[in-house]
């Protein structure tokens, strides 16, 4: 048993050090000035430490009245603190450069993991959670590189001299060292076993506090047209206030360590005292030693107290790498990578699809084929499965059963980079880029000539709009396209879609907020400028469906009915026609 126990504390205390071990690819190729920086810090302490033999070789000067030995050590005080300052300096700056490039290498990691995560793990995130491991956690990490290089390398460094000094001057005061260190590093286990809970609950509301924040943001004319400020306010007081419980409770902690550490080292110096001041009275000893241990002690007393900071750190950066890990693991990672392979052309089939999410049945046993150059309209009621049914086709999930195929080849056998290039979706929300009109549209391509990007605009009926603005194209449309209204936003992510010729391109609802004239203006342009094409409209509106070639409705997951527009015309009291309410249905 007390083996295991001894095994669990070593276990232990080797977890302070795990945030090194993640961080070794983080750090390739900075060996060199990893050397310098730990080379700098061993002779900077060596020499700090030199300082208190001085001073008491100093004081036994002072005692056998040899003035000219006071002021040689005078000097040699001055001149080793010049030398060990200048070390000291490239340590700071060398593990500041060291932390930085660390923290760069890691942060675009996360981001390139991040980026290809498929849609089924942002299922379950929120965007401030995922904002929160960007950038709180791994500043955790890059905190704990630099506490390591700055503090505890050095401070290694300075027990291991300070005891062969202390062992040189007197062998007492080395076993009192020993008996020292020992207790400090308990104390540090008990502070770090402690406060271990509370850095991931820290994490944790950070990242709701984030989320929390973005929404009212970006959802401000929502809260302020509900006249919601006191109830989101309230909301954000009380993760608010849970973040600043666990804080308090590591504030806690903390103040209970950073006293207990520098009484214990204060508990150390004092015995010191007492037995080099007895031994001095008894034996007669010169008390230059004596001076000298004490200033030993001293100094290492911040030193030391620090390394309960890196225990902090530790625990920061291990909570952090928790939640790093979950982002760069390679699981639901899409594998996109650059291909000359070519989109099939050719019809687009769905055989016998099914498709459910959270064990929940989406899609039920589609068969549809959709020929070059038709536009297939799709309608259905809201939760009927619609955006789920143009997912399938961009890959953004892959059906439970069946396939979809293009010109009879199946799209799971394509690179995904060429059924994304090729595939072009507006969807439901759209999503805008902070920078100007210009770098919307040529989202994705960004050699894109002036022209192309103006002949886009105009087939999407939003060049007239553009022009007329004080900047043209270089206009700032402000984050997430808040200064352009529903209609605008939406024409200019037609225009991003339509910059280069797709062979599918996905309308999901993405003329909601434009008015019938400039969306059948839309729909003519892109069946004149892109005849062979399939162009599918996810839609609810009347007017887009008439423009349809084929017409399919999505209910309770199946596709009911699939009918040329002329044949809909015909059709009384059939599923489609009830959808669209009845006998208004005739006219389309």
């Amino acid at each position: 048993m007390a083996v295991n126990g001894i095994g669990k504390k070593l276990r232990r205390m080797a977890d302070v050090f795990q945030p090194l071990l993640f961080s070794r690819p983080y750090l390739h190729g900075k060996s060199k000035y990893l050397g310098i920086v730990i080379a700098a810090g061993f002779f900077s302490i060596f020499a700090r430490l030199l300082i208190p033999i001085y001073i008491g070789d100093a004081v036994s000067s002072i005692e056998l009245r040899n003035i000219s030995g006071v002021i040689g050590f005078a000097f040699l005080i001055i001149y080793v603190s010049i030398i060990s300052g200048v070390l000291n300096f490239v340590v700071g700056y060398g593990s500041q450069y060291i932390s930085q490039k660390y923290a760069y290498s890691l942060r675009n990691d996360v981001v390139n993991h991040l980026v290809r995560k498929n849609f089924h793990y942002f299922e379950n995130k929120t965007s401030g959670d995922l904002l929160s491991r960007c950038t709180m956690d791994i500043q955790a990490t890059r905190n704990f590189i630099l506490a390591t290089l700055s503090q505890l390398l050095p401070t290694l460094f300075m027990i291991g001299i300070a005891f062969y000094l202390l062992i040189t001057l007197n062998f007492y005061y080395a076993m009192i060292f020993l008996v020292t260190v020992p207790v400090l590093i308990y104390l540090g286990m008990v502070f770090q076993r402690k406060q271990r809970p509370h850095w991931r609950s820290i994490r944790d509301y950070y990242g709701s506090m984030s989320e929390k924040l973005q929404e009212n943001i970006v959802g401000q004319r929502v809260v302020r047209g509900f006249s919601a400020q006191n109830q989101e306010e309230e909301k954000f007081t009380g993760t608010t206030n849970d973040y600043y419980s666990e804080y308090m409770d590591v504030a806690y902690l903390r103040g209970t360590y950073n006293n207990l550490m520098p009484l214990t080292v204060s508990a150390a110096a004092s015995a010191i005292l007492i037995f080099g001041g007895y031994t001095d009275i008894m034996t007669g000893i010169s008390v230059g030693g004596l001076v000298a241990a004490i200033n030993i002690f001293s100094l290492i007393t911040a030193p030391v107290s620090s390394l309960g900071r890196l225990i902090v750190f530790s625990e920061n950066a291990r909570a952090g790498i928790g939640r790093i890990n979950e982002v760069i693991e390679p699981e639901d990672e899409e594998i996109i990578e650059k291909s000359d392979v070519k989109f099939p052309k050719g019809s687009l089939g769905f055989n016998n699809v099914s498709f459910s999410r959270a064990g929940r049945k989406i899609l039920k046993n589609v068969n549809l084929q959709i020929n070059p150059g038709e536009f297939f309209g799709i309608t259905g009621s809201t939760g009927a499965g619609k955006t789920s049914f143009v997912n399938l086709i961009t890959r953004y999930y892959d059906p439970d059963f069946g396939n979809i195929t293009v010109n009879g080849v199946d799209i799971r056998s394509i690179p995904l980079s060429v059924v994304r290039t090729s595939v072009r979706v507006v969807p439901q929300e759209i999503s805008l880029l902070s920078g100007s009109i210009r770098d919307n549209i040529a989202f994705g391509d960004r050699e894109a000539s002036i022209e192309s990007i103006k002949k886009a605009a105009s087939l999407a009926m939003i060049s007239d709009f553009i022009e007329n603005l004080p900047d043209g194209y270089e206009t700032l449309v402000g984050e997430r396209g808040i200064t352009l209204s529903g209609g605008q936003r939406q024409r200019v992510a037609i225009a991003r879609a339509v910059l280069h010729v797709p062979d599918i391109l996905i309308l999901d609802d993405a003329t909601s907020s434009v008015d019938p004239e400039t969306e059948l203006e839309i729909f003519k342009n892109i069946k004149r400028e892109f005849p062979g094409i399939i162009t599918i409209i996810v839609t609810s509106r009347e007017s887009a469906l008439k423009f349809s070639d084929k017409i399919g409705e999505i209910e309770h997951g199946k596709l009911v009915e699939v009918s040329d527009i002329s044949e809909v015309l015909n059709i009384v009291g059939s599923t489609f026609s009830e959808s669209m309410g009845g006998s208004d249905a005739k006219i389309l």
